[in-house]
């Protein structure tokens, strides 16, 4: 089956119109919404959501997921305040008609990762048993320095949860934190990815897919071909754009390596090898 190609378009702009119509350019009919015309999903109003999904409807775009932030605070926070983000999160998701919600595990001091194991299992229950009501499926990320920073511990939250509370698998955010992504973090975690964010890395930094160290080809050959994975691929770029490249002659400037003239043409640059990378492996998409 296809794979769907969504992303993170609030890295072409902050203007949300500006994101759909780079979506479009791009051939990606999906979104993960995380950033609208400059504030965060999570403290949108309800008539900031209706504006953004009147354009939505007018450009054809539809969301795949709500790319909250929920979950990425100190685990020592005050949890019900944080709750109040998690449910106007909720409310995007069920106007945006998404079924997923992006969370995270929660930053652990000194990282005393089984000291606070059962606080981290405590909190996500709340919100797993909070989204079940909504018929929304949570879905962790692995991101550096939170709970859900190793794959053994990403494991160990899946499979407490069994089904209701899913895994999106960040190949550059393994790197990141010091884990390889191929083959050690895919063959643990493979059964339990929902859906894929797209970036990859290596001793430079944030590079796009295929040109980096995370495996992204093997990964999505394995998922995609011999698991019939046909969900959603999110491109998230995080590349670096540097504003006086074009001044300078080019990437090939010494220091230029892998920074683009814009955003859009960052953007460009993510999910070109993206499709690429499918296109060699014969997927659909």
């Amino acid at each position: 089956m296809p794979v769907k190609l969504s992303g993170f378009a609030d890295e072409i702009s902050a203007d949300f119109e500006e994101q759909l119509e780079g979506l479009k350019e791009n051939g990606i009919e999906y979104i993960e919404v995380r950033g609208v015309s400059g504030k965060s999903i999570s403290i949108l109003d309800r008539e900031e959501m209706r504006v953004a999904l009147e354009l939505l409807e007018e450009h054809g775009i539809k969301v795949s997921a709500i790319g909250s932030p929920v979950g990425k605070i100190q685990i020592t926070d005050d949890l019900s305040e944080h709750i109040k983000v998690f449910e106007n999160c909720m409310a995007a998701a069920e106007m945006f008609g998404t079924k997923y919600m992006r969370i995270f595990s929660f930053y652990i001091p000194d990282k005393k990762y089984d000291e606070w194991r059962g606080e981290v299992l405590n909190r996500l229950e709340k919100l797993a048993e909070l989204a079940a009501k909504k018929n929304i499926i949570l879905c962790i990320e692995n991101e550096s320095g939170l709970y859900g920073e190793s794959p053994e511990r990403c494991l160990d939250i899946i499979r407490h949860f069994k089904s209701g509370v899913r895994f999106i698998f960040d190949p550059a955010n393994f790197i990141v934190g010091g884990f390889e992504p191929y083959p050690d973090a895919y063959e643990k975690l493979a059964d339990y990815i929902e859906y894929m964010h797209i970036k990859d890395a290596n001793e430079t930094g944030i590079v796009p897919a295929g040109f980096g160290v995370g495996g992204i080809k093997q990964i999505l050959s394995d998922l995609i071909l011999n698991r019939n994975f046909g969900n959603f691929l999110s491109i998230e770029p995080h590349l670096a754009v540097f504003q006086g490249l074009t001044e300078l002659g080019g990437a090939e400037h010494i220091g230029a390596k892998n920074k683009f003239r814009s955003r859009e043409e960052a953007f460009a640059a993510a999910a070109d090898a993206l499709k690429n990378i499918l296109k060699e492996i014969g997927a659909d998409f």
